[in-house]
């Protein structure tokens, strides 16, 4: 007579996920491990510990080990489960696109501070360069959607279709398509020519890693998230130079641009920004006293 197995029950897989990917050199083991377990049952974290003795059926549990092994490689939690948290919005990921930072945050505050300042344009012509899963943009029209007196236009543009193709979803998912459209193509030559003294707003995480220091980057960055969002040239500031000069072109006098920046990147592009004709810059940092944005007027 076969003795019956008995099927795990949700704390107990979760605590050798926990020591399993501990012991893996992964310092967020507890979190990661919650996080995919929440994904495959689809809950919320607490209610793993309030249904902590349920007991998972066996395509459950193939489907948390499949999650486990893939973390354990060093994939990014994001990638597993497809979709990433920004200003509080749900986004969708995917290998193609960056992972949202939190620190990136600070750019979308930056830039919607300007905005409710009285000179401010009331209806802004806005465009995001390098917009990967589009967070910045769906951030920015999003908040600026819930404005009564701000109508925003916002053009993004990436390099990769793939990009655009995950940013078309979150702007979709999101219901912004009346207020952002975007464009497939290298920075500024993606828009359209009529933008030529138009924009009122750049904003930019551009690709800000020295080509040299991209091997020394965490195995979650170098090894899974793309290297066209993350290679800044020689100098980390190849982007940084397009931006600022290519810019002018399209921005009407007193515009603004608003970039995230590297570590000890910020009198450099501070710099850049004045030579190209920039005034009235201006350096902000996160919540850990990182300097993390910049921000420049066109003169």
């Amino acid at each position: 007579m076969s003795r019956q197995v008995v099927p795990p029950v949700i704390l107990e897989l979760l605590n050798k996920a926990s020591e399993y990917l501990a012991g893996k050199g992964i310092d967020t083991a507890r979190l990661d491990a919650e996080l995919l377990l929440s994904h495959v049952l689809n809950m919320e974290r607490i209610d793993l510990y309030v249904r902590f003795d349920q007991p998972l059926e066996t395509a459950e549990v193939d489907a948390y080990r499949i999650a486990i092994a893939r973390r354990a490689q060093r994939m990014p939690v994001a990638y597993i489960t497809g979709s990433k948290e920004f200003y509080s919005l749900d986004l969708k990921v995917d290998r193609s696109v960056l992972i949202p930072r939190p620190e990136t945050e600070l750019l979308v505050e930056c830039v919607l501070n300007w905005l409710g300042e009285e000179e401010a344009p009331v209806e802004p012509n806005i465009v995001e360069l390098g917009t990967g899963s589009g967070a910045i943009a769906v951030a920015l029209a999003h908040s600026l959607a819930d404005q009564e007196s701000a109508s925003p236009r916002i053009y993004a543009t990436d390099i990769s279709q793939q990009a655009i193709d995950v940013a078309k979803t979150n702007v979709d998912n999101h219901a912004l398509g009346n207020l952002i459209q975007l464009f497939q193509g290298d920075l500024y030559t993606a828009l359209p020519p009529a933008l030529q003294s138009e924009v009122d707003a750049i904003v930019s995480n551009p690709p800000y890693i020295p080509s040299d220091e991209l091997k020394g980057l965490a195995p979650e960055i170098a090894r899974y998230e793309p290297k066209g969002a993350l290679d800044g040239g020689l100098d980390g500031l190849d982007c940084y130079r397009r931006i600022y000069f290519e810019g002018r072109k399209f921005l009407r006098p007193g515009g603004l641009v608003a970039v995230e920046i590297g570590h000890g990147q910020a009198s450099q592009v501070m710099a850049i920004a004045s030579e190209s004709g920039y005034v009235d810059t201006k350096l902000y940092r996160d919540y850990g006293d990182r300097e993390r944005v910049v921000m420049a007027r066109w003169k």
